[in-house]
């Protein structure tokens, strides 16, 4: 039975057609998977189904009955429930707290046949209605936990607990696996084939291809707004739905050699750095690693485990509380961003808008962000138009950036182009070291393989590279070795080319390596 079918669905912004015409069906009881490129309108899509966009013209069924959302609450009302990418959850609160916020349950006196609320939330009901609910899904988590004490993906149940006891029938899931180890995402996929089998629907957004392949019954490809493909899942494979979504074979892995390099020169040492955050909790704890010249560092960890503070020093944002850190001998602790840039450093942020480039300025002023002291741009204190514009050229041709207008903002690039800016602008200042920090967050997969393949080119030319990131295929394709992160400390090391994601992913969970073995 046809649960959702959305007709000639149409959402514009001004000129611009996010979604144009998408006409999308959604069969009871299976779990159907939303792809695209970055920019191609599967969230905006998403939005509208979620009452949080009005669409533009076009049509919404549910179960063959016409609706309209004015807002979430509608949608909930119509049995659609998101669990969004980041949570939105009470640390300081219970689970069961969490799964009611807004729908408490209250005491009630009786007085003769007539029940009266006494405004006073019934803690013992609550618990046995999210418990009930618990056992029902079979989540293995605890109703009385506290929220900032449990893990990321038993937060992840918790939000969707919250739509389960809203009796929704359709839950949209917009990258669920983003920031979940290995193990939690196997037991993801559980959670999702155990709705399935209480005839919940899930509609999930994502860009793991693999994950696509191992979990949904169908896919939809959308590109430029528009739905290119509509797929059996057991009928297709990774390599053809990327093919869809770019529109040319796209190289799913990195070509990528490993190497020793234990015994080449040691370009960049960090020794027992240590860093505390505004509440003075020691959030980085005697961070200590060697980078050798042409090596690849790999750090991992689930987001949130001390890796933002960590680049934050390494970039001259944040300063170190103690410890040091060398390039090629020389000691470089808590320099400004200015002069570790002149010490051959480039950086490439975890957030491109927030410490990467700046939307309101012009593509060719944040081609030479950094850089713009250099005197081939910069004499006597003015900066060189005719300069600026020259690099800018060169480097959109040379880095394949797609701009529709060179005399633009930032802002009118998609997140892949944008993030493509940096790469060019980092890469193009001819690094010793490069640190790059969650590479290709937010890209879709051409920029993924096309950012992969420029960091592996930058290694075959002697640099040395450090790379953080939350995606562990990502760390494991790229690094020659591989450092995990949890609680702000390094828990373990391995090498990239003898290991396994489950080895990793033990080790972000902060199981480390020995222990894992003494119990096998």
């Amino acid at each position: 039975m046809e649960i959702i079918r959305t007709v000639d669905l149409t959402k514009k912004y001004g000129e611009f057609i996010a979604n144009d015409k998408i006409n999308l069906s959604v069969q009871a009881g299976e779990i159907k998977a939303i792809v695209g490129e970055n920019g191609a309108g599967k969230t905006t899509l998403m939005n509208m189904l979620y009452g949080m966009f009005k669409p533009t013209s076009g049509e919404i069924f549910i179960k063959d009955k016409e609706v309209k959302f004015n807002s979430p609450t509608d949608a909930i009302k119509n049995g659609i429930g998101m669990v969004h990418q980041h949570f939105k959850l009470v640390p300081s609160l219970t689970v069961y707290e969490n799964v009611l916020l807004g729908t408490e349950l209250e005491v009630h006196h009786k007085i003769g046949k007539k029940s009266f609320p006494l405004r006073i939330i019934d803690k013992k009901k609550e618990i046995k209605v999210v418990e009930n609910l618990i056992k029902k899904y079979k989540f293995q988590i605890s109703s009385t936990d506290l929220i900032k004490n449990i893990s990321v993906g038993a937060k992840q149940k918790v939000e969707i607990l919250k739509m389960l006891y809203r009796n929704v029938e359709i839950l949209i899931f917009d990258e669920p696996t983003a920031v979940l180890t290995p193990q939690e995402i196997r037991t993801f996929f559980d959670t999702l084939r155990e709705l399935k089998s209480k005839n919940k629907t899930i509609i999930l957004i994502t860009h793991k291809l693999q994950e696509v392949i191992e979990v949904s019954d169908s896919v939809t490809v959308i590109k430029q707004g528009k739905v290119i493909g509509n797929l059996i899942t057991k009928n297709t494979s990774s390599r053809e739905l990327a093919r869809l979504m770019v529109g040319r074979d796209v190289l799913l892995r990195a070509d990528k050699t490993y190497k020793n390099y234990k015994n080449e020169p040691v370009i960049y040492s960090v020794k027992n750095l240590s860093t505390i955050n505004s509440d003075g909790i020691k959030v980085v704890n005697k961070i200590s690693f060697d980078i050798h010249e042409g090596e690849i560092l790999g750090i991992a960890g689930v987001e949130g485990n001390g890796q933002s503070e960590l680049l934050d020093i390494l970039s001259g944002i944040l300063k170190a509380t103690s410890g040091e850190v060398f390039m090629k001998g020389k000691k470089i602790t808590n320099l400004w961003p200015k002069k570790l840039r002149e010490s051959k450093m480039a950086f490439i942020p975890e957030d491109r808008f927030e410490k990467g480039l700046c939307k309101d300025m012009l593509i060719s002023e944040n081609m030479i962000a950094g850089y713009h002291g250099k005197k081939e741009i910069c004499r006597y204190g003015f900066i060189s138009q005719k300069k600026m514009l020259e690099r800018m050229n060169t480097l959109i041709d040379k880095y394949d950036i797609r701009v529709s207008d060179r005399k633009g903002k930032i802002s009118s690039l998609s997140g892949g182009n944008a993030q493509k800016i940096i790469v060019a602008r980092e890469f193009d200042s001819d690094p010793d070291l490069l640190i790059a920090a969650e590479p290709t967050r937010g890209v879709d997969i051409g920029a993924i393989e096309y950012i992969h393949n420029n960091l592996l080119k930058l290694q075959k030319q002697g640099k040395s590279i450090l790379l953080v990131s939350s995606e562990l295929s990502e760390i494991m394709n790229l690094s020659d070795r591989i450092l995990v992160m949890f609680k702000g400390e390094i828990i373990g090391e391995v090498d990239a080319n003898n290991t396994t994601r489950e080895e990793i992913g033990y080790l972000m969970a902060g199981i480390r390596k020995d222990v894992n073995d003494e119990n096998n």
